[in-house]
């Protein structure tokens, strides 16, 4: 008896000697990796996370479409310090509508007014993180309230930048209509209530391809973010200066986009409608986003995003490659100025015609239609 039970304790102890050396050598292996991940997460936290603070306004044209207009946007930081950078934007609503610049980590808090004067016009966005009641939905859709603002009453948006959600991404508008009521579940994004939210990394690189060769820039030192929105019959563009105060200008349809040679340019090409579309920028390759593959086309379907950067060394154009789009116009210029004794105003994009437009009645559903070059 004594004898068995001793044997037993002996293999009990060995047994815990041999597992206790297991876990020490399985602790020496795992803590690098502990550290490494430790090291990643430092270096891509966002250390100066901030609030926007934003306010804008569903608007009616004159000839009964829909745009969505900046009335404030103000920068919070950690430290509780404002920046206000409102005077970056157009202070005349715009198609597509203001562009919002976050980094990783930022929240963005947004108040909607409803100018139009009826219905309800809303928020929703793809891309970053917001909770359901931020959806910019109708009760219907989201099962918890309706989101959209009303004549009456304001709807403030929540959304979140978090990590992983580099990269461009489309927001429109998901309650308005067309009818009596100026409500519906799908919106009228198509009618002019559209536009984008760039997330830059927060560790402020981006790969880019520049002559050639695939490399990692700094984003500060991207001279120009050209937005362009393909529509089932255009292109609809916004320059962001990042050389001249970050200046926001609408270039509307089918613009002439300019750059100083050599700079490096971020394009930000996404999609509303129905169609699908083959971009084009003639001449030039660039990375598909998230790898090292180049290309020199892009198909784009309906509220899909591409990203790339590139150093602008030729004058070219830009189109949509279906042939049904492209014989109705779909094309514009990318030019290329030498960098000697140019001024701003001298490498600034050339808007194309301006929202003069027009409603067809029934037969393009209340879709914009383009009627002259007005600015």
């Amino acid at each position: 008896m004594y004898i068995k039970s001793d044997q037993k304790m002996l293999k009990r102890l060995l047994i815990a000697i041999v597992v206790g050396f297991v876990l020490i050598q399985q602790s020496f292996s795992i803590l690098p990796v502990i550290a490494q991940t430790n090291q990643k997460s430092i270096n891509t936290e966002n250390l100066s996370p901030k609030i926007h603070q934003i306010k804008m306004a569903g608007v009616v044209l004159p000839d009964g479409h829909q745009a969505y207009k900046m009335l404030e946007y103000k920068i919070i930081d950690k430290e509780n310090r404002t920046q206000d950078i409102t005077s970056r934007y157009s202070d005349l609503p715009t198609i597509p509508g203001p562009t919002l610049i976050m980094t990783e980590g930022d929240t963005a808090r947004l108040t909607l007014v409803n100018e139009i004067g009826y219905g309800s016009v809303s928020l929703h966005t793809h891309g970053v993180h917001y909770e359901i009641t931020s959806d910019g939905t109708l009760k219907m859709t989201n099962r918890v309230i309706d989101q959209g603002a009303t004549p009456q009453k304001s709807y403030t948006y929540v959304w979140t930048a978090a990590e992983g959600t580099r990269g461009s991404w489309p927001w429109h508008d998901h309650t308005f209509g067309k009818g009596p009521t100026g409500i519906n579940m799908n919106g009228v994004e198509t009618n002019g209530l559209f536009s984008t939210v760039i997330v830059n990394p927060a560790n402020g690189k981006v790969n880019a391809l520049v002559n050639g060769t695939t490399k990692e820039v700094d984003i500060q030192d991207i001279k120009k973010d050209f937005v362009l929105f393909i529509t089932d019959d255009a292109f609809w563009g916004v320059e962001v200066d990042n050389t001249n105060n970050n200046k926001h200008t609408p270039l509307w349809v089918n613009p002439t986009l300019v750059a100083s040679k050599n700079d490096l340019v971020r394009f930000h090409i996404q999609s509303v409608g129905t169609d699908f579309h083959h971009f084009v920028l003639d001449d030039y390759e660039w990375l598909k986003p998230g790898t090292n593959q180049t290309t020199g086309m892009e198909n784009i379907g309906p509220l899909e995003n591409h990203v790339f950067t590139i150093n602008a060394d030729k004058s070219t154009s830009y189109y949509d490659k279906m042939p049904i789009h492209l014989l109705s116009g779909m094309k514009g210029k990318f030019e290329v100025v030498a960098d000697d004794n140019t001024t701003a105003s001298s490498v600034a994009s050339i808007p194309g015609p301006s929202p003069e437009i027009q409603d067809n009645g029934n037969d393009n559903d209340g879709e914009i239609s383009f009627v002259g070059g007005g600015k």
